[in-house]
């Protein structure tokens, strides 16, 4: 991952890349940043830079090629490089999460999940296995992992983080509706699906 990129421009580098991905199904060769512009609504102008930062180079009245493109945004972000991952809970979002094949083509790779409730664990999940809790450290030293993804109800958040970050977690993917509060060490991302359909709503207007 390219440190130097800010977060707004990381987030319009994997909407390019999803419009690529289909151009490159489509097999359309070239595209241009009024193509990429129109179908984003933003400004062809801030295409122009986002493609220029990364060193892409397109041709006149041509624009980009899809692929050059579209494998030039997958190296700055890291994309094929495989990071393994536990799910924390394994409720239904957990269970669907786990289940998500398409992470794979990000280099995202699931490779079990951890519950408390015992009726739970000792079970699998598309061949992955649901393990106690209690055995995090245990495991993130067999599966060689460092990620976790936290499907769990808000009130138990931070005790499972500082529980799962004792046993060597340095990154959080938290889907539970609460901020957690970490060392400057460890990097969490905040995944509010209600504040995210909240923003929808206000900015859509829907009533």
């Amino acid at each position: 991952m390219n440190n130097s990129l800010s977060q707004r421009t990381i987030n319009r580098l994997v909407q390019y890349h999803t419009i690529l991905r289909d151009y490159n199904k489509k097999e359309i060769v070239n595209i241009t940043s009024a193509q990429i512009s129109q179908l984003l609504g933003i400004d062809e102008t801030q295409v122009r830079k986002d493609v220029k930062l990364i060193n892409c180079k397109g041709k006149c009245k041509v624009g980009y090629n899809v692929n050059e493109l579209k494998t030039i945004i997958e190296d700055v972000l890291d994309y094929k490089t495989t990071k393994r991952a536990f799910v924390i809970g394994s409720g239904n979002l957990g269970i669907a999460l786990s289940k998500y094949s398409k992470f794979s083509e990000f280099g995202l790779e699931i490779v079990a999940l951890f519950d408390t409730d015992k009726d739970k664990v000792g079970k699998t999940v598309d061949n992955k296995t649901i393990y106690n809790l209690s055995d995090i450290k245990e495991k993130i030293k067999e599966y060689n992992v460092n990620i976790a993804i936290l499907t769990i109800p808000n009130k138990v958040a931070q005790e499972v983080t500082d529980l799962i970050i004792e046993s060597g977690i340095k990154y959080i993917w938290n889907f539970a509706p609460t901020i957690l509060s970490v060392p400057e060490n460890i990097q969490v991302w905040h995944e509010n699906l209600i504040g995210s359909f909240l923003q929808f709503c206000a900015i859509s207007k829907i009533k």
